[in-house]
């Protein structure tokens, strides 16, 4: 069984473990997501639970080309000496256990080892892990956690939680500057607010902005992701900040640009489909625009028009042209012109 965890909620997994353990013991869990902070707490919630429970005795393997996949399953089987239950941890770093893997993986969950819980980790779940057959004996045979990527609006609400787990409270400015510094490196994010709760434990009242300023360094990192998001936002100070932080990081040029023209081919078929006479849910659903980005496409199809974003998608074209030298230009400061001319059109009616 599948089941996204709420990570805006602090005690999401809590809940989720109650309730599952409410109802029936689980001999098997999943983890999968790409955070580490996220997948991290996670797996140290779990495994509280789980010893709690009386499982002490904990084994991890981190498989390799030379793994023993045979030895694993027998090793299962094998009673312990020191523990009448056992929590085994196998940890799929990319997600591709191979095909020896993958059939131990299918055996265990079609005759899981008695007084064994096991714990798996993956990376985030794509289409092709999704598609597997060792994934689906998981899924069949026990819970699946899935921890979704934090999206940018829910990152206030997750750092004002955090602060107030350390007993901490920021001003609305404050907040804003933490989220600007911290977005995108949650791991950093949490040991800013650790540092935060450390120098502001003897002061009464709420972190302002200087004390931000003052205390936190920008830790902010984005991915070529981010860049569409801001773009279609009409956020024009975010867009300067991620291109140029892209650009710092060496992102590549080529993934940054498909990124982002993704984005706008996917705003102009909704546009399209509108313009035909579809409602704006219904374009949706036809361009098949991801549920994480369909509020997002559907404000920007009222702000900016259809022509505004096949100039932008030109604009992207002429991009493309220099990076591949047909034409001579700087190709980042090119596409920066080419994300503010239509991150400003966002920012006002068209």
């Amino acid at each position: 069984m599948q089941v996204r965890l709420d990570i805006r909620a602090t005690d999401g997994l809590k809940k989720l473990i109650e309730s599952r353990s409410a109802s029936k013991a689980t001999p098997l869990w999943a983890i999968s997501g790409d955070d580490a902070l996220l997948v991290g707490e996670a797996t140290d919630g779990l495994r509280q639970h789980l010893k709690g429970l009386g499982i002490q005795e904990r084994q991890v393997e981190v498989p390799d080309r030379s793994f023993d996949w045979k030895n694993w399953i027998a090793a299962a089987g094998t009673g312990s000496l020191f523990s009448e239950q056992r929590l085994m941890e196998l940890r799929l770093p990319t997600g591709k256990p191979g095909l020896e893997g993958s059939k131990s993986i299918q055996a265990w969950c079609a005759n899981p080892p008695q007084d064994v819980t096991l714990l798996v980790t993956l990376p985030r779940a794509d289409k092709a892990m999704l598609a597997s057959s060792w994934f689906g004996a998981l899924d069949q045979a026990g819970l699946v956690i899935l921890i979704p990527e934090m999206q940018r609006p829910d990152l206030p609400g997750w750092i004002s939680q955090r602060l107030r787990a350390q007993g901490l409270t920021a001003t609305p400015d404050a907040l804003s500057l933490i989220c600007e510094q911290c977005e995108g490196n949650l791991i950093a994010a949490h040991q800013e607010i650790l540092k935060l709760a450390y120098h502001h434990k003897a002061i009464d009242g709420p972190i302002d902005l200087a004390d931000v300023r003052a205390l936190m360094a920008d830790v902010a990192r984005f991915n070529a992701f981010s860049l569409g998001e801001a773009l279609l936002s009409g956020d024009t100070a975010r867009v300067i900040r991620i291109l140029r932080g892209l650009k710092a990081e060496a992102e590549p040029l080529p993934l940054v640009l498909w990124a982002i023209t993704e984005d706008l081919r996917m705003l102009a078929r909704v546009q399209q489909s509108i313009a035909t006479g579809r409602s704006s849910d219904m374009a949706l659903r036809e361009a098949r625009i991801p549920r994480h980005r369909e509020r997002l496409i559907a404000a920007t199809c009222r702000q900016a028009s259809a022509a505004k974003t096949w100039r932008a998608l030109r604009q992207a074209a002429e991009v493309d042209t220099i990076i591949k030298g047909l034409k001579v230009d700087d190709p980042w400061i090119a596409l920066e012109r080419m994300a503010l001319d239509f991150a400003s059109v966002n920012n006002t009616p068209v």
